[in-house]
């Protein structure tokens, strides 16, 4: 996999976001439902998804054993048509049926990968404060789109967060991956979940603020080449930072 990805993309999968400005910038917007916006530089291709508007956080005081807890749950479901839809407009824009200038290799038929050439994907992360409690057999994941090969979860102890790794289709050059999109385009019922259950003890019945949750994502993408093959990042997508404040 060694001439893959260059200077190209939005398959930056909307999932994610930015903390930069590039010059000659060019800014793409995807419907209401997530906000998106990309940024092209010369070199680079940097972009920003806003999940608010499908991310969630509920819960209740519940009383166990004589103890007062908040019992709650964290998450987001979001259409994968809503997702991509903003990525899907910059590559018709500027990549479908053009070719990078070195080698002259069509845009669409470059492949995307993580660094290491890794299979590409997003992380997602939802981050908590120390004395919540988090039940990682409980947390559950689900997609039925195909631009989702899988999603896998991994519980951090020592920071007390959960990271989402969201497969990017099935390793597909960039035609192929928004083939897949283009077949959901505008549909409904190709969802992609994530739901993580938590729980607080209240200590102090005069408390009123538990804590807050963080939660933020990134798409990072190489092109091979550099030391030991580890490659160039080119495409930084990133989600907008989203926080909750639990309160009673």
């Amino acid at each position: 996999m060694r001439n893959l990805v260059k200077k190209m993309s939005s398959l930056v999968v909307a999932l994610v976001m930015v903390v930069g400005v590039f010059t000659c910038a060019t800014v793409f917007a995807a419907n209401s439902n997530v906000p998106s916006t990309y940024n092209s530089g010369k070199k680079k291709i940097v972009g920003q998804v806003d999940l608010s508007n499908v991310t969630y956080n509920n819960g209740q005081e519940v009383e166990k054993n004589g103890k007062l807890f908040y019992e709650g749950y964290v998450g987001g479901t979001v259409e994968a048509s809503d997702l991509f839809e903003g990525a899907y407009d910059k590559f018709v824009a500027d990549f479908k049926g053009q070719k990078e200038p070195i080698k002259r290799k069509p845009y669409e038929n470059l492949v995307m990968f993580d660094k290491g050439e890794e299979f590409p994907s997003i992380k997602y992360t939802v981050k908590f404060p120390k004395n919540f409690v988090i039940d990682e057999n409980a947390i559950t994941v689900s997609e039925s789109t195909e631009t989702i090969g899988k999603i896998e979860k991994f519980y951090d102890k020592d920071s007390n967060s959960v990271t989402f790794r969201l497969f990017l289709g099935t390793w597909n050059d960039y035609k192929g991956f928004f083939e897949l999109y283009d077949k959901e385009k505008g549909t409904t019922g190709h969802n992609i979940s994530i739901n993580i259950p938590y729980s607080v003890e209240i200590k102090d019945q005069a408390t009123t603020d538990l804590g807050t949750i963080s939660s933020n994502g990134k798409c990072e993408l190489y092109k091979y080449g550099g030391w030991f093959g580890y490659g160039t990042k080119i495409i930084n997508v990133t989600s907008k930072p989203i926080s909750f404040h639990v309160t009673r």
